[in-house]
């Protein structure tokens, strides 16, 4: 089983997603049950990183994670 990685959709920045990694991370949920992350520097960039998100929405099948 390949690992997954978080992705941010504002900077396309990648992690390993774990327990610790995800908690620092912010998430939106969007349509049809997807969702999108920010990594935690553009989470304190951005303070309306959350309306960024929404606007940004991952394409139709995108998802905002990858496996390696």
């Amino acid at each position: 089983m390949s690992p997954l990685y978080l992705r941010c959709q504002m900077c396309g920045r990648q992690q390993a997603d774990g327990i610790l990694s995800r908690s620092s991370w912010g998430h939106v949920s969007l349509a049809e049950g997807k969702s999108a992350s920010a990594c935690p520097d553009c989470k304190s960039k951005h303070s309306d990183w959350e309306k960024r998100l929404q606007s940004e929405a991952p394409a139709a099948g995108e998802s905002t994670y990858q496996s390696a």
